[in-house]
């Protein structure tokens, strides 16, 4: 089997714009660190994280918690696009998954508790419709 084979779809489209939102989370975690620390600390080694405002550190744990999420995703999104299983159901899924988990990193960031967890779990719920394609 050739890439011409599997076309783009929509499910393969979000996985990268997830990706591209996880990148997006890094700078905002370190451009919020290099504001505060200099640009001394971000060229240097980094053996000691600096004082930072709360929502810097929740940048950092919004990071953390698409690391953790991300692989489950990316897993069932290339798993049911390799088994010719993806469909309207999956590439809304997808883009539902996309939408929650944005929102719960800027939530996160925001520290707004109860409809980031909501936002997680939309997003886990979205992950399981499409791993769903595997099994109807």
């Amino acid at each position: 089997m050739y890439a011409e084979d599997l076309p783009m779809t929509v499910d393969l489209a979000c996985l990268v714009v997830n990706a591209l939102w996880g990148l997006a989370l890094v700078m905002i975690e370190i451009t919020g660190k290099t504001r505060v620390a200099g640009a001394a600390w971000n060229a240097g080694n980094r053996e000691q994280e600096p004082e930072v405002p709360p929502w810097i550190e929740r940048a950092g744990r919004a990071l953390s918690n698409h690391k953790e999420n991300f692989p489950l995703f990316l897993t069932a999104v290339v798993v049911v696009h390799l088994a010719h299983e993806s469909d309207r159901v999956s590439a809304t899924a997808a883009v539902v998954y996309v939408l929650a988990r944005g929102l719960h990193g800027l939530l996160y960031i925001g520290g707004v508790k109860g409809m980031r967890s909501v936002a997680h779990i939309v997003g886990l719920g979205a992950t399981l419709v499409i791993l769903s394609r595997l099994v109807l």
